[in-house]
């Protein structure tokens, strides 16, 4: 298991934290404290058994906004 940190890229904010079994891959979707889905941009490896990944809120597209409303 991997320590891995979640964080915005703008602000530097740890926005969630926990251990995986691989390094999120750049442009996998991930939950971020169970309630919201994000998208991975890029990640720093300190070293081999820590790593940190930036993310942002995935953004609705029109597509899911109509069908929602139907």
């Amino acid at each position: 298991m991997i320590p891995v940190q979640y964080r915005d890229p703008e602000t530097e904010e740890v926005l969630d934290g926990r251990y995986e079994e691989e390094v999120p891959r750049i442009g996998q979707r991930v939950m971020l404290d169970g309630a919201w889905e994000c998208e991975v941009l890029y990640r720093w490896k300190f070293h081999p058994s820590c790593c940190v990944v930036y993310v942002r809120p995935v953004r609705e597209t029109a597509h899911k906004k109509e069908f929602a409303a139907a």
